[in-house]
Protein backbone atom coordinates (compact mmCIF):
# COMPACT_ATOMS: atom_id res chain seq x y z
CA UNK A 1 0.00 0.00 0.00
CA UNK A 2 1.23 3.54 -0.18
CA UNK A 3 1.38 6.09 1.74
CA UNK A 4 -0.38 9.82 0.89
CA UNK A 5 1.61 12.45 1.03
CA UNK A 6 0.22 16.33 2.12
CA UNK A 7 1.99 19.72 0.60
CA UNK A 8 3.76 19.63 3.71
CA UNK A 9 6.28 17.25 2.86
CA UNK A 10 7.67 19.38 0.41
CA UNK A 11 10.07 22.60 0.83
CA UNK A 12 8.63 26.03 -1.13
CA UNK A 13 10.66 26.18 -4.16
CA UNK A 14 9.41 22.56 -4.86
CA UNK A 15 6.21 23.21 -4.32
CA UNK A 16 5.86 26.39 -5.95
CA UNK A 17 7.10 24.01 -8.97
CA UNK A 18 4.13 21.79 -8.33
CA UNK A 19 1.61 24.67 -7.86
CA UNK A 20 2.48 26.40 -11.22
CA UNK A 21 2.62 23.26 -13.36
CA UNK A 22 -1.27 22.75 -12.01
CA UNK A 23 -2.12 26.94 -11.92
CA UNK A 24 -1.99 26.96 -15.96
CA UNK A 25 -5.10 25.35 -16.26
CA UNK A 26 -7.74 24.17 -14.00
CA UNK A 27 -7.96 20.44 -16.36
CA UNK A 28 -3.96 20.40 -16.13
CA UNK A 29 -3.01 17.16 -13.80
CA UNK A 30 0.37 15.80 -12.05
CA UNK A 31 0.54 12.85 -10.00
CA UNK A 32 4.04 11.86 -8.38
CA UNK A 33 4.88 8.34 -7.11
CA UNK A 34 8.15 8.56 -4.54
CA UNK A 35 9.91 5.01 -3.93
CA UNK A 36 12.28 4.97 -0.76
CA UNK A 37 13.52 2.19 1.20
CA UNK A 38 11.27 -0.57 -0.52
CA UNK A 39 7.96 1.68 0.50
CA UNK A 40 5.33 3.68 -1.94
CA UNK A 41 4.52 7.34 -1.08
CA UNK A 42 1.87 9.40 -3.98
CA UNK A 43 1.35 13.02 -3.93
CA UNK A 44 -1.71 14.14 -5.88
CA UNK A 45 -5.85 14.28 -6.25
CA UNK A 46 -7.67 11.95 -4.54
CA UNK A 47 -7.99 9.15 -7.41
CA UNK A 48 -4.48 9.77 -8.33
CA UNK A 49 -3.51 6.02 -8.07
CA UNK A 50 -6.10 4.81 -10.42
CA UNK A 51 -5.57 7.71 -13.55
CA UNK A 52 -4.38 6.48 -16.54
CA UNK A 53 -1.25 8.32 -18.12
CA UNK A 54 0.08 7.93 -21.16
CA UNK A 55 3.65 7.23 -19.94
CA UNK A 56 5.20 7.64 -24.23
CA UNK A 57 8.87 6.78 -24.55
CA UNK A 58 9.20 5.34 -21.25
CA UNK A 59 7.91 2.52 -22.67
CA UNK A 60 11.00 1.96 -24.47
CA UNK A 61 12.52 0.61 -21.37
CA UNK A 62 10.18 -2.34 -21.24
CA UNK A 63 10.74 -2.98 -24.52
CA UNK A 64 14.72 -2.99 -23.79
CA UNK A 65 13.99 -5.38 -21.04
CA UNK A 66 11.51 -7.80 -23.22
CA UNK A 67 14.23 -7.73 -25.83
CA UNK A 68 16.90 -8.80 -22.90
CA UNK A 69 14.53 -11.61 -21.43
CA UNK A 70 14.36 -12.83 -25.49
CA UNK A 71 18.05 -13.12 -25.58
CA UNK A 72 18.24 -14.94 -22.09
CA UNK A 73 15.87 -17.43 -24.00
CA UNK A 74 18.25 -17.44 -26.30
CA UNK A 75 15.86 -15.83 -29.55
CA UNK A 76 17.66 -12.62 -29.74
CA UNK A 77 21.25 -12.48 -30.25
CA UNK A 78 22.52 -8.60 -29.53
CA UNK A 79 25.30 -8.85 -31.36
CA UNK A 80 23.80 -9.34 -34.44
CA UNK A 81 22.69 -7.23 -37.49
CA UNK A 82 19.09 -6.80 -37.46
CA UNK A 83 18.80 -8.42 -41.45
CA UNK A 84 19.18 -11.72 -39.16
CA UNK A 85 15.78 -11.37 -38.14
CA UNK A 86 14.48 -8.89 -40.79
CA UNK A 87 14.04 -9.93 -44.68
CA UNK A 88 16.02 -7.26 -46.20
CA UNK A 89 17.80 -6.68 -49.11
CA UNK A 90 21.76 -7.07 -49.10
CA UNK A 91 23.06 -3.97 -47.34
CA UNK A 92 24.62 -2.52 -43.90
CA UNK A 93 22.64 -2.87 -41.03
CA UNK A 94 23.16 -1.60 -37.59
CA UNK A 95 23.18 -4.67 -34.69
CA UNK A 96 20.17 -5.37 -32.00
CA UNK A 97 22.42 -3.50 -29.64
CA UNK A 98 22.49 -0.42 -31.16
CA UNK A 99 19.09 -0.24 -31.53
CA UNK A 100 18.82 -0.79 -27.95
CA UNK A 101 21.37 1.88 -27.05
CA UNK A 102 20.43 4.99 -29.66
CA UNK A 103 23.81 4.32 -31.17
CA UNK A 104 22.18 2.63 -34.75
CA UNK A 105 23.52 5.44 -37.00
CA UNK A 106 18.95 6.71 -36.95
CA UNK A 107 19.60 9.23 -34.42
CA UNK A 108 16.45 11.63 -34.00
CA UNK A 109 14.77 9.66 -37.48
CA UNK A 110 11.28 10.02 -38.11
CA UNK A 111 10.47 8.66 -42.13
CA UNK A 112 8.39 11.19 -43.11
CA UNK A 113 6.83 8.23 -45.73
CA UNK A 114 5.35 7.14 -41.97
CA UNK A 115 4.91 10.49 -39.94
CA UNK A 116 3.40 12.82 -43.14
CA UNK A 117 0.04 11.76 -43.71
CA UNK A 118 -0.69 12.13 -40.04
CA UNK A 119 0.94 15.19 -39.54
CA UNK A 120 -1.00 17.10 -43.03
CA UNK A 121 -4.26 15.20 -40.80
CA UNK A 122 -4.52 16.19 -37.50
CA UNK A 123 -1.45 18.65 -37.12
CA UNK A 124 1.67 17.74 -34.25
CA UNK A 125 0.83 16.16 -30.85
CA UNK A 126 -2.92 16.56 -31.70
CA UNK A 127 -3.14 12.61 -32.54
CA UNK A 128 -0.69 9.63 -33.13
CA UNK A 129 2.09 10.46 -35.86
CA UNK A 130 2.74 7.01 -36.45
CA UNK A 131 -1.14 6.01 -36.60
CA UNK A 132 -1.47 4.28 -39.55
CA UNK A 133 2.28 2.27 -39.27
CA UNK A 134 2.39 -1.62 -39.68
CA UNK A 135 4.75 -4.03 -40.73
CA UNK A 136 5.01 -2.90 -44.31
CA UNK A 137 5.31 0.86 -44.07
CA UNK A 138 8.33 -0.11 -41.25
CA UNK A 139 9.81 -2.32 -43.60
CA UNK A 140 10.13 -0.17 -46.35
CA UNK A 141 11.13 1.91 -44.37
CA UNK A 142 13.94 -0.26 -43.33
CA UNK A 143 14.74 -0.95 -46.86
CA UNK A 144 15.37 2.72 -47.93
CA UNK A 145 18.19 3.13 -45.44
CA UNK A 146 20.21 0.06 -46.23
CA UNK A 147 23.59 1.49 -46.27
CA UNK A 148 24.34 1.78 -42.18
CA UNK A 149 27.12 4.13 -40.53
CA UNK A 150 28.04 3.43 -37.63
CA UNK A 151 27.73 6.62 -34.98
CA UNK A 152 27.60 7.32 -31.86
CA UNK A 153 24.75 8.44 -29.55
CA UNK A 154 21.52 9.64 -31.52
CA UNK A 155 17.74 8.94 -30.01
CA UNK A 156 15.54 6.88 -32.18
CA UNK A 157 11.91 6.23 -32.47
CA UNK A 158 12.45 4.29 -35.15
CA UNK A 159 15.05 2.07 -34.17
CA UNK A 160 12.39 0.44 -30.90
CA UNK A 161 9.86 0.35 -33.63
CA UNK A 162 12.36 -2.58 -35.26
CA UNK A 163 12.86 -3.63 -32.26
CA UNK A 164 9.11 -4.60 -32.15
CA UNK A 165 9.26 -5.71 -35.44
CA UNK A 166 12.35 -8.25 -34.67
CA UNK A 167 10.40 -9.64 -31.09
CA UNK A 168 7.22 -10.07 -33.34
CA UNK A 169 9.58 -11.97 -35.77
CA UNK A 170 11.21 -14.16 -33.28
CA UNK A 171 8.11 -14.78 -31.27
CA UNK A 172 5.22 -15.28 -33.67
CA UNK A 173 3.75 -13.51 -31.62
CA UNK A 174 1.91 -9.61 -32.08
CA UNK A 175 4.00 -6.91 -30.26
CA UNK A 176 0.86 -5.41 -29.07
CA UNK A 177 -0.14 -9.10 -27.11
CA UNK A 178 3.79 -9.67 -26.83
CA UNK A 179 4.48 -6.55 -24.83
CA UNK A 180 0.98 -6.35 -22.96
CA UNK A 181 1.66 -9.75 -21.89
CA UNK A 182 5.44 -9.02 -20.63
CA UNK A 183 4.74 -5.89 -18.70
CA UNK A 184 1.23 -7.54 -16.44
CA UNK A 185 2.72 -11.23 -16.09
CA UNK A 186 6.64 -10.99 -16.38
CA UNK A 187 7.41 -7.34 -14.74
CA UNK A 188 3.94 -7.71 -12.39
CA UNK A 189 2.61 -4.47 -13.75
CA UNK A 190 -1.29 -5.37 -13.72
CA UNK A 191 -2.74 -2.05 -14.54
CA UNK A 192 -0.04 -1.17 -17.48
CA UNK A 193 -2.09 -1.47 -20.98
CA UNK A 194 -2.37 -0.90 -24.80
CA UNK A 195 -5.78 1.26 -24.47
CA UNK A 196 -6.85 2.04 -27.94
CA UNK A 197 -9.78 3.81 -26.01
CA UNK A 198 -9.44 7.34 -25.00
CA UNK A 199 -12.14 7.72 -22.34
CA UNK A 200 -9.59 4.77 -20.35
CA UNK A 201 -6.82 7.62 -20.06
CA UNK A 202 -8.16 10.32 -17.46
CA UNK A 203 -7.40 13.15 -16.75
CA UNK A 204 -7.96 15.04 -20.36
CA UNK A 205 -6.22 18.04 -20.93
CA UNK A 206 -8.32 20.95 -22.67
CA UNK A 207 -7.41 23.39 -25.01
CA UNK A 208 -10.16 26.45 -24.93
CA UNK A 209 -12.86 24.59 -23.20
CA UNK A 210 -12.26 22.03 -25.71
CA UNK A 211 -11.09 18.50 -24.81
CA UNK A 212 -7.76 17.35 -26.14
CA UNK A 213 -7.50 13.68 -28.14
CA UNK A 214 -5.39 10.90 -26.71
CA UNK A 215 -3.13 9.20 -29.62
CA UNK A 216 -4.76 5.88 -30.39
CA UNK A 217 -2.71 2.09 -31.22
CA UNK A 218 -3.54 -0.56 -33.49
CA UNK A 219 -1.98 -3.70 -31.62
CA UNK A 220 0.19 -4.34 -34.81
CA UNK A 221 1.78 -1.01 -34.72
CA UNK A 222 5.69 -1.54 -34.42
CA UNK A 223 5.67 1.79 -33.26
CA UNK A 224 4.08 1.07 -29.54
CA UNK A 225 7.65 -0.73 -28.62
CA UNK A 226 8.84 3.44 -28.76
CA UNK A 227 5.69 4.71 -26.97
CA UNK A 228 2.42 3.07 -26.51
CA UNK A 229 1.88 2.12 -23.24
CA UNK A 230 -0.70 3.77 -20.45
CA UNK A 231 -0.10 2.76 -16.84
CA UNK A 232 -1.09 4.53 -13.21
CA UNK A 233 1.26 5.87 -10.69
CA UNK A 234 1.19 2.53 -8.55
CA UNK A 235 2.19 0.37 -11.56
CA UNK A 236 5.16 2.68 -12.53
CA UNK A 237 6.14 2.60 -8.66
CA UNK A 238 6.00 -1.21 -8.83
CA UNK A 239 8.32 -0.63 -12.12
CA UNK A 240 10.82 1.46 -10.15
CA UNK A 241 11.22 -0.94 -7.34
CA UNK A 242 11.71 -3.72 -9.95
CA UNK A 243 14.58 -1.92 -11.20
CA UNK A 244 16.32 -0.83 -7.38
CA UNK A 245 15.66 -4.41 -6.48
CA UNK A 246 15.49 -7.08 -8.98
CA UNK A 247 18.27 -9.79 -9.60
CA UNK A 248 17.23 -11.15 -12.91
CA UNK A 249 19.34 -10.55 -15.97
CA UNK A 250 17.29 -9.44 -18.18
CA UNK A 251 16.82 -5.97 -15.66
CA UNK A 252 20.28 -5.59 -14.27
CA UNK A 253 21.73 -6.34 -17.75
CA UNK A 254 19.63 -3.14 -18.71
CA UNK A 255 21.68 -0.63 -16.55
CA UNK A 256 25.12 -1.20 -17.91
CA UNK A 257 26.43 1.92 -19.60
CA UNK A 258 27.17 1.63 -23.70
CA UNK A 259 30.38 3.41 -23.92
CA UNK A 260 30.18 4.19 -27.65
CA UNK A 261 27.13 6.58 -26.27
CA UNK A 262 29.88 8.85 -24.73
CA UNK A 263 30.45 12.25 -26.45
CA UNK A 264 32.07 15.58 -25.60
CA UNK A 265 29.53 17.60 -26.36
CA UNK A 266 27.25 15.98 -23.75
CA UNK A 267 26.84 14.99 -19.94
CA UNK A 268 24.29 12.27 -21.31
CA UNK A 269 25.02 8.42 -21.99
CA UNK A 270 22.78 5.65 -22.52
CA UNK A 271 22.26 1.83 -21.14
CA UNK A 272 19.90 -0.40 -22.92
CA UNK A 273 16.67 1.47 -23.28
CA UNK A 274 17.76 3.84 -20.23
CA UNK A 275 19.63 7.17 -19.77
CA UNK A 276 22.05 7.84 -17.36
CA UNK A 277 24.71 10.72 -16.58
CA UNK A 278 28.71 10.48 -16.80
CA UNK A 279 29.86 9.60 -13.30
CA UNK A 280 26.01 9.07 -11.76
CA UNK A 281 24.64 6.23 -10.28
CA UNK A 282 21.00 7.45 -11.49
CA UNK A 283 19.43 6.50 -14.47
CA UNK A 284 16.14 7.90 -15.98
CA UNK A 285 13.64 8.17 -19.27
CA UNK A 286 11.49 10.73 -20.15
CA UNK A 287 7.91 10.07 -21.86
CA UNK A 288 5.69 12.55 -24.04
CA UNK A 289 2.87 11.78 -25.88
CA UNK A 290 -0.17 14.25 -27.11
CA UNK A 291 -0.72 16.61 -23.76
CA UNK A 292 1.01 13.52 -21.07
CA UNK A 293 4.43 13.98 -20.21
CA UNK A 294 6.08 11.81 -17.86
CA UNK A 295 9.53 11.11 -16.09
CA UNK A 296 11.14 8.59 -13.84
CA UNK A 297 14.36 8.27 -12.33
CA UNK A 298 16.21 5.64 -10.18
CA UNK A 299 19.38 5.00 -7.84
CA UNK A 300 19.85 1.64 -7.35
CA UNK A 301 22.35 1.76 -5.42
CA UNK A 302 20.29 4.51 -2.94
CA UNK A 303 17.37 2.85 -3.18
CA UNK A 304 15.52 5.77 -4.23
CA UNK A 305 12.77 6.37 -7.18
CA UNK A 306 10.99 9.20 -8.68
CA UNK A 307 7.89 8.88 -10.88
CA UNK A 308 5.94 12.41 -12.22
CA UNK A 309 3.11 11.73 -14.56
CA UNK A 310 1.30 14.94 -16.41
CA UNK A 311 -1.26 15.82 -18.82
CA UNK A 312 -1.07 19.93 -19.15
CA UNK A 313 -1.58 21.88 -22.31
CA UNK A 314 0.91 24.69 -23.57
CA UNK A 315 4.46 25.34 -22.12
CA UNK A 316 3.52 23.79 -18.46
CA UNK A 317 4.21 20.46 -20.10
CA UNK A 318 8.00 20.45 -20.13
CA UNK A 319 8.08 21.26 -16.16
CA UNK A 320 7.58 17.55 -15.73
CA UNK A 321 11.08 16.27 -15.88
CA UNK A 322 12.13 19.39 -13.99
CA UNK A 323 9.68 18.42 -11.24
CA UNK A 324 11.32 14.86 -11.33
CA UNK A 325 14.65 15.93 -10.76
CA UNK A 326 14.00 18.29 -8.15
CA UNK A 327 11.79 15.80 -6.22
CA UNK A 328 14.93 13.27 -6.56
CA UNK A 329 17.47 15.79 -5.50
CA UNK A 330 15.01 16.86 -2.49
CA UNK A 331 14.96 13.12 -1.44
CA UNK A 332 18.51 12.05 -2.38
CA UNK A 333 19.61 14.49 0.66
CA UNK A 334 16.71 13.94 3.19
CA UNK A 335 14.17 17.13 2.58
CA UNK A 336 11.10 15.31 1.82
CA UNK A 337 9.21 14.42 4.98
CA UNK A 338 8.95 10.40 4.27
CA UNK A 339 7.78 8.33 7.47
Amino acid sequence: MAEFLSRGAFRGKLLRSIDSYLALSKNNSLTIGLVKGGRFYIFGEENAESLMYDIGSITKTVTAHLVLSLAKEGKIDLEKSIDSYLDLPRGSYPTVYSLLTHTAGYGNLTPLEITLPALIRHGYARANIYERCDEGRLMASIKRRKNYRECGYGYSDFAYAILALICQGVTGVCFGDLIEDFVQNRLGMTETVIASDENTRLPKAALGGRIIDFWKWERDNPYIGGGGLVSTVSDMMKYLLLQIESRESFITEAHKICEKSESNRSNIMTCIGWHTYKKSNQLWHVGGVGTFRSSVIFNRTRGLGVVVLGNSKGIASANVHYIAKMLYSEMKIRKIKLN
